[in-house]
């Protein structure tokens, strides 16, 4: 049956925090399920990913496609709704102390885990007490210092420090909400190692996992606990999900063309006329939180000298690139924050086209900072030094977008300037340790969440890299008191005007201070065949669940 939104306000907080998220609706971002009758129940979708997940443990590397898979394996904790607003989720309401130390969840009864064994306080402490016990999750940066469970049905959660955007992270595929019986069995490398342990409370559950090939999600019979933001209740429509994994996009546009699949994922930008001439249609969100960023390591001579930082920026013809590789299908970012980034107005709307591609400014900043020589092959030198810059680069991500031949444009036109970069391709287990070596000058990032504080947390002191890789998102490893006095503000106030001043004054630092150079707003870019409808993207726009996805018979 249809479901009606009845948006009743979730707590204080989620009206203090203005969270307004674009709506899923929306042009452009789902197929229009009233233009092909009622929903039909059955049938097998199927998907063709562009990579596997490199973990599938959502607190350990949260990633687009683990968060994809996920959000129909689990349930969150909490619903954020179209409007930014929450809802109950696993949880049926909470309240928050006074000093925003402490939340007290009451969870919805008669839920029931995949493999049958009921979800409770105590298995929601069990899950909770992850980033407690295991210092190298992402998840410890959301400052959780003990859950004490009060009843069956009722989990305290206290804090060491506020967390205003803590609301928001449960709302988030990154906290997958696992069996007890699960997480008492098996350890946490087994959970990262394969979905077949994912077992979660959510309408699709793991029936089958190929390594390298597929995993099959088939419909959870028992599911009749569906948040207010889907669109129906009871169990999921579709039969099972073939989720299959194909990195090669002429293999995946070949495959929905030829209609060996239902949907695809990542669509290059210059491939979306071919995909629509083929009478198929494309579905686009833009991601809210960072944009695809180049971090500048101000540690590092030459980038220890202002003018060198900003001549760096001078030199990125951004808009010539964007056109050249995405054939202008992805805008330009103005700002480390992206629009509609809640609370709306954390933008900075004042900073688009404050700054250009200016290949003169880029030559005087250089001049300035002693870099006054050629050498033979048109690079710049100072005291007998060819400004050389390192870039270390995550090979998890650097087929995302295709941002390898991005990065490889960038660091050729950069040439124009007099800058040598070379790119350095590391992989994922070892980038954060090789960047926390300070040996780098550039790394390039983008980070997706619906809540200003994650545009900002990777400029902090608190998010740099310790030596052991940790979870430090500050490739940059800048340390810089007006950034970290400005996120202190947006990570502990519930006051959105509070929080969105620090977040400009944020964006205004980094940008004067050429501390990075944002590049890109990120999309998620799915195309579909005109049989599939109910296709959604949640707030920070990824896939969302397939929950109310139905094929057209």
């Amino acid at each position: 049956m249809k479901r009606k939104h009845l948006l009743i306000p979730a707590i204080a907080l989620a009206a203090a925090l203005g969270l307004s998220a674009c709506s899923a609706a929306g042009a452009g971002t789902a197929s229009p399920a009233e233009a092909a009758g009622d929903p039909v129940v059955g049938g097998s979708l199927t998907y063709f990913a562009n990579t596997e997940p490199p973990v599938w443990d959502g607190q350990r590397i949260p990633s687009l496609n683990l968060n994809s898979i996920n959000s129909s394996i689990f349930d969150t904790l909490i619903a954020q709704a179209e409007d930014g607003t929450y809802l109950p989720g696993l949880a049926s309401a909470w309240e928050i102390s006074d000093d925003g130390l402490t939340y007290t969840f009451t969870l919805r009864e008669g839920v029931t885990f995949h493999d049958g064994t009921p979800f409770n306080a105590e298995v929601l402490k069990q899950n909770f007490d992850r980033p407690v016990n295991e210092p190298d999750l992402a998840t410890v940066s959301n400052g959780i210092e003990e859950n004490v469970v009060v009843d069956d049905y009722t989990l305290e959660v206290h804090l060491s420090r506020k967390n205003a955007a803590l609301l928001h992270a449960f709302s988030t595929p990154h906290w997958p909400i696992y069996s007890g019986k699960v997480l008492s069995e098996h350890s946490s490398a087994e959970l990262a190692a394969s979905p077949e342990l994912s077992i979660g409370t959510g309408p699709f559950k793991v029936g089958e996992y190929v390594k390298g090939s597929r995993v099959v999600l088939e419909r959870n019979e028992d599911y009749d606990w569906a948040p207010e933001t889907w669109e129906h209740e009871g169990t999921a429509y579709l039969d099972e999900v073939v989720v299959n994994f194909v990195p090669e996009t002429q293999a995946r546009i070949g495959a929905i063309t030829s209609g060996q699949a239902d949907a695809i994922d990542q669509i290059p930008p210059l491939n979306i006329p071919e995909v629509e001439a083929a009478g198929l249609s494309v579905l686009q969100k833009d991601n809210t939180g960072t944009p695809y960023y180049i971090a500048l390591n101000p540690n590092l001579a030459p980038f220890d000298d202002k003018n060198v930082r900003l001549a760096f920026r001078d030199a990125i013809d951004i808009d010539g690139l964007l056109q050249g590789v995405y054939g202008g299908v992805y805008e330009k970012a103005w700002s480390t924050t992206l629009p509609d980034t809640p609370p709306l107005g954390s933008f900075d709307k004042s900073l688009v086209d404050s700054w250009e591609y200016d290949l003169d400014s880029a030559t005087e900043r250089l001049e300035a900072a002693g870099y006054t020589e050629v050498d033979s092959e048109g690079y710049r030198v100072k005291d007998g030094e060819r400004l050389t810059l390192q870039w270390y680069v995550d090979s998890l991500y650097s087929q995302t977008d295709q941002r390898q031949q991005l990065g490889e444009a960038i660091a050729s036109a950069l040439k124009d300037a007099g800058f040598e970069v070379v790119r350095t391709p590391l992989d994922t287990a070892t980038f954060g340790a090789e960047i926390a070596k300070n040996e780098h000058h550039l790394a390039d990032s983008s980070r997706g969440f619906a809540d200003v504080g994650t545009s900002v947390s990777p400029f902090t002191t608190r998010s740099i890299p310790t030596s052991n890789g940790g979870s430090g998102i500050n490739y940059g490893l800048l340390s810089d008191p007006v950034i970290d006095e400005a996120y202190e503000a947006i990570s502990t106030s519930l006051d959105p005007a509070v929080r969105i001043e620090a977040a400009q004054t944020a964006q205004h630092r980094i940008l004067d201070e050429g501390f990075a150079v944002p590049v890109y707003v990120p999309k998620k870019i799915v195309g579909t065949t005109e049989s599939v409808h109910g296709w959604k993207f949640d707030a920070v726009g990824y896939t969302d669940s397939f929950f109310d996805v139905w094929l057209e018979q």
